[in-house]
């Protein structure tokens, strides 16, 4: 199963939900729908915040906290392991 948004449009992150980007944090606004990891309690879903965000940057990104699938709201990912401790 895919992420949908009401009109049943796949949910896409894009440049213009990252908040703040420096050399060791980036901040987005994630939509509700959207998981932040791949989960196995919803092993049937393809996509993730996680996933979306290393694709848009080019660059591997660490979660350090979540926010349930439908729950919008901000989410920081470090962009080195060190950040991320």
């Amino acid at each position: 199963m895919n992420i949908m948004s009401e009109d049943c449009l796949p949910i896409a992150l894009t440049k213009d939900d990252i908040i703040f980007l420096d050399e060791h944090l980036v901040v987005i606004n994630k939509p509700a729908g959207l998981l932040v990891h791949p989960s196995y309690l919803d092993s049937d879903e393809t996509s993730s915040a996680m996933k979306q965000l290393r694709d848009l940057l080019g660059r591997w990104v660490y979660p350090v906290h979540r926010l349930d699938k439908p729950t919008s709201g901000i989410l920081v990912f470090p962009l080195s392991p060190d950040t991320a401790r």
